[in-house]
């Protein structure tokens, strides 16, 4: 009851000191967030009938203010524990499973730069490389797990031809027995600008983790075109790792991994409006080689193809250290006559760069049909049907894994 009256004594002064203009230029957003889901035989053998069904829910308010003309605050409250049919929850647990996720000041044209310093989301979502932020859509069967933000710092600098940004954060901040420091430190720099029509961008980033006896550093160094030509977009971007990791065998492992992916998308008028188009991603794998890590890694990558296997239900078909040959294609339609539907259909196929023991290559393919009914630009539904089949093996089975699900979004 303290606590119940606390608060709404708190909401009774933040609402007179709004009223009295000391948040000032206040502003609000907010999402909610409401998924169900069936998935059938994850294990991929139709004789065990192992079916599993959620509905897991997710809702987010994004504030912001002024402080005064030089410096604004975000702040950003997130609740994404709770899945239907678990008990109700008192004042004290829906409490105890608020998160503050963001909570950063913005501060404007310093040694002309924007500066923003604290918890923050950063990158973007489905990134190869780095992104610190909430799962969207098609990976909302993960928004149960809390949001990986960061603690940071990022300067931005924009003008005519150059966009720039630089970012040091920490992801984690503990320290040993011995009272030395096992902290996990990020820092990078992004370069974007525009040379003939060719959309161009550079990116370093460096992930220091001294949780080791010895501190390791992998480096990220890579570079993005994007070019349209009418109707044809076509995007490449190129990653190679770098750096040392110290406390491996021998002289210790160089990361030497390679990561590359190639878009295109075509749009065309067809009884309303219709879009095509492929993908072909590419990671190295390991080579067991005691002196070099072959296998590339991200700093915090989010790439996740395909609902089924891009939210990791298809991991037993995945070999640690094998990297990954990914090819998909498909197209999404929006009917003239019914211009609020959109159907998309999503083919892949997914293999490893290298083999895991004796398994083929080859891991299985995934076809995914989604229909989204934007109601408004602030309601809409999804329904959705994914299939996954497995490599055929002997002796191993191989029987399709499916996925049946809805999902309801309101913004605010």
């Amino acid at each position: 009851m303290k606590k119940l009256i606390a608060m709404l004594a708190l909401l009774a002064f933040a609402g007179n000191i709004a009223s009295a203009e000391l948040l000032k230029n206040f502003k609000y957003d907010g999402k909610l967030e409401v998924h169900g889901y069936n998935l059938n035989n994850l294990d991929y053998n139709d004789n065990t009938q192992d079916k599993r069904g959620e509905t897991e829910t997710r809702v987010q308010i994004n504030a912001g203010f002024d402080l005064n003309d030089d410096a604004d605050a975000v702040v950003s409250l997130v609740k994404n524990n709770r899945e239907y049919d678990e008990n109700g929850e008192d004042v004290n647990t829906v409490q105890n499973n608020l998160f503050f996720e963001q909570a950063y000041v913005n501060l404007k044209g310093v040694f002309g730069l924007d500066h923003k310093v604290g918890r923050q989301y950063y990158g973007e979502a489905g990134d190869l490389v780095i992104y610190y932020g909430p799962r969207t859509w098609p990976y909302t069967r993960l928004m149960t797990a809390l949001t990986p933000a960061i603690d940071a710092w990022t300067g931005w600098y924009k003008n005519d031809n150059w966009d720039v940004h630089a970012m040091m954060g920490k992801e984690t901040n503990t320290a040993d027995a011995g009272g030395t420091s096992d902290d996990v430190n990020v820092s990078g720099i992004k370069a974007m600008t525009k040379l003939m029509d060719i959309g161009l961008t550079a990116y370093f980033y460096q992930q220091k983790d001294g949780t080791g006896v010895k501190t390791a550093y992998l480096d990220v160094l890579g570079a993005k075109a994007k070019y349209a030509f009418g109707d044809l977009n076509v995007t490449g971007e190129y990653a190679m790792n770098m750096g040392k990791d110290p406390n491996k065998p021998a002289i210790g492992y160089e990361y030497e991994g390679t990561a590359y992916k190639l878009n295109a998308d075509y749009s065309m008028d067809l009884m309303g409006k219709l879009m095509l188009e492929g993908e072909y991603a590419f990671t190295s794998g390991d080579e067991s080689n005691n002196k070099k890590a072959t296998e590339f890694q991200g700093i915090n990558d989010d790439y996740r193809p395909g609902i089924i296997y891009g939210a990791g239900y298809a991991a037993a078909a995945v070999g640690a250290g094998t990297g990954s040959n990914i090819m998909d294609f498909g197209g999404n339609w929006t009917p003239e006559k019914l211009d609020k539907l959109n159907v998309a259909a999503k083919y892949y196929t997914f293999s490893s760069d290298k083999k895991n023991g004796s398994a083929d290559k080859h891991l299985g393919n995934e076809f995914d049909v989604i229909a989204t009914w934007n109601h408004s630009d602030n309601v809409k539904v999804k329904g959705y049907y994914a299939m996954f089949m497995p490599e055929d093996k002997n002796n191993t089975p191989d029987d399709a894994e499916s996925v049946m699900g809805a999902l309801f979004c309101v913004n605010f």
